[in-house]
């Protein structure tokens, strides 16, 4: 239950970080992921290979760990192609290691 709970808490944040980024402008935005994009990106494979099936690189919602070392996490967000979706996704070692969408139909 504690897990469901911390679950929650955590999309619900990165709902408000998207949604607060989602109000700049148009230039400098990153692309849109849509539901055929995100069921092709699965769990180990590199940023490049995800910003190549989306298009473009998304908002990275900041890093932990020491670059370089295997504790070294990137998070970006990508926004979903239909009202209050994204998709957020996490790299550890350059490689995709969760995968977390809301609203993604």
């Amino acid at each position: 239950m504690k897990k469901r709970f911390i679950h929650a808490f955590i999309c619900g944040i990165l709902f408000l970080s998207a949604s607060a980024c989602s109000s700049t402008s148009e230039e400098g935005n990153s692309p849109q992921i849509t539901s055929d994009e995100l069921l092709q990106i699965k769990k180990g494979m590199e940023l490049q290979e995800v910003v190549g099936i989306i298009g473009g690189e998304g908002k990275q919602q900041g890093d932990n760990g020491k670059p370089g070392t295997k504790a070294h996490q990137v998070n970006y967000v990508w926004d979903g192609d239909s009202g209050n979706s994204f998709v957020h996704i996490s790299f550890r070692n350059n490689k995709v290691s969760t995968i977390e969408d809301v609203n993604m139909k």
